[in-house]
């Protein structure tokens, strides 16, 4: 996973950030009493030449495997509105994750609040971080995602909906434990992934399939070092599930923090002929899931808004920050020199401007309930555990955390993994102002506060 170099403290999003059309004045088709929903695609593949964001950063990218694409999900009822689009790049950049979802909803008709942008997370795709490949997100990208949150809602229907799950081993636990009691990515047989695969599938009131949503976790990072632009696994999965059911299909990554795909190389990484066997795999599970469904009904749309709340660690002492710093200068520079010295120097800059007491990281939530289902975005690529917690302590039977969703920070392990190390926990420690080491229970608890706003 390549570097995330900026983060916000606070994401201010709001139906006071922009002018809006209010999204009545779109929805001709709306009825009321019912749930309508609308379904778009554009096609963002970048040009050849550009730089992957994943493995193999330093490679130009050469050919086109298969096509990248946004997809978008409007869903409206009694006067609510909400767009979820799915993105197949590696992971969106802070700043301009909020300026997508400000002008996207803009181009919807609704606040950027209630836009929720995931990335699907695959690594043979462009840069697209703060500061990234910017002719790429200005020529591309965005006029592209902007375009699909329009037509979303060009053309909405009432639609009933659908869930199951079935067990899938298209992930397997990553972080591989060495005799030594030394944590490297490959594969680890006995430590706990997320195995549940979640469809959510929505027909129109003729019974016609209309859009579908596949929810699972594991990394796309299959194709490995690579120079074709892919969506690597997920791409397989989806294109099987669309010719199944004839519907536009998205796809939501879970909590992958710590999950690789299951490849017979034994690594977290592999080729594109590794990619495409994971997601025949993934597809087969997928259609599975689709043809577990038994029951379409009309369920209601609700949207619960607050802020999160996590701590920030206390500050290493000071003179062992400049201790550190100074082992940094005068080391020899390795992939997290430039990071691991500008935390260090902000540091620095913490005690000398006298701010060492306790603070926050915080940013600004849209959950979405449809019946049984719970839909939370996260921020970060968090450790699979979190997925089984949000389960156990939810009151509703299909609570889906959504992984690099609505911004882009660092890696969010669990608490009990921190004193192994390994990659996840180092990008923890030094990716950003570093979060409290029982950061996962406070995001959580934070996301089941707001989960509290529903009413049954």
């Amino acid at each position: 996973m390549t570097n995330r170099r900026n983060f916000i403290r606070s994401t201010a999003l709001g139906a006071a950030a922009l002018t809006v059309t209010p999204a009545s004045a779109i929805l001709k088709n709306h009825e009321a009493g019912k749930m309508s929903i609308g379904v778009a695609r554009e096609i963002i593949t970048p040009k050849l030449g550009g730089l992957f964001m994943g493995y193999g950063s330093d490679k130009p990218s050469t050919a086109i495997h298969d096509d990248l694409a946004v997809t978008a999900l409007s869903m409206t009822y009694e006067g609510n509105s909400v767009l979820l689009m799915s993105v197949n790049v590696c992971l969106i950049g802070n700043n301009l994750c909020e300026k997508l979802r400000l002008l996207c909803g803009e181009s919807a008709g609704i606040p950027a609040s209630q836009v929720i942008l995931a990335a699907t997370h695959t690594h043979s795709g462009p840069d697209t971080t703060d500061g990234g490949d910017t002719d790429y997100c200005n020529e591309i990208l965005i006029p592209k995602c902007q375009a699909a949150a329009k037509a979303a809602f060009k053309e909405m229907k009432p639609a009933t909906v659908g869930v199951a799950t079935t067990e899938s081993k298209v992930g397997i636990n990553r972080r591989k434990l060495l005799p030594n009691d030394k944590v490297i990515l490959g594969q680890n047989p006995w430590a706990p992934y997320d195995s549940e695969m979640t469809v959510i599938s929505f027909q129109s009131e003729n019974q016609k399939p209309v859009a579908n949503i596949i929810h699972c976790a594991a990394h796309p990072t299959a194709s490995g070092i690579n120079t074709e632009v892919t969506r690597d696994w997920p791409g397989v999965m989806i294109d099987r599930l669309e010719k199944e059911s004839g519907a536009i299909t998205l796809f939501f990554n879970g909590m992958q923090g710590d999950v690789a795909p299951r490849m017979a190389n034994g690594g977290s990484t592999g080729d594109i002929h590794h990619a495409m066997e994971v997601g025949a795999v993934a597809g087969i599970d997928a259609v599975r899931a689709y043809k577990n469904i038994r029951l379409y009904r009309e369920e209601k749309m609700q949207i619960a808004t607050g802020e999160v709340k996590i701590p920030h660690a206390p500050l290493i002492p000071l003179e062992e920050a400049r201790q550190q710093l100074a082992k940094e200068e005068a080391g020899k520079p390795h992939r997290w020199s430039e990071d691991n010295k500008r935390i260090l120097k902000s540091i620095l800059q913490s005690y000398e401007k006298g701010e060492t007491g306790i603070s926050y990281f915080t940013y600004n939530q849209t959950l979405i309930n449809i019946g049984s289902i719970v839909l939370i975005p996260i921020p970060f690529e968090a450790s699979s555990e979190i997925s089984f917690r949000f389960r156990a302590y939810s009151k509703y039977g299909h609570t889906l955390a959504l992984g690099c969703t609505n911004g882009s920070n660092w890696y969010l392990p669990t608490q009990d993994q921190i004193p192994r190390g390994g990659y996840e926990v180092e990008r923890f420690l030094w990716s950003g102002p570093r979060l409290a080491n029982n950061a996962d229970m406070h995001l959580i608890n934070e996301n089941l506060r707001l989960i509290e706003n529903f009413t049954r």
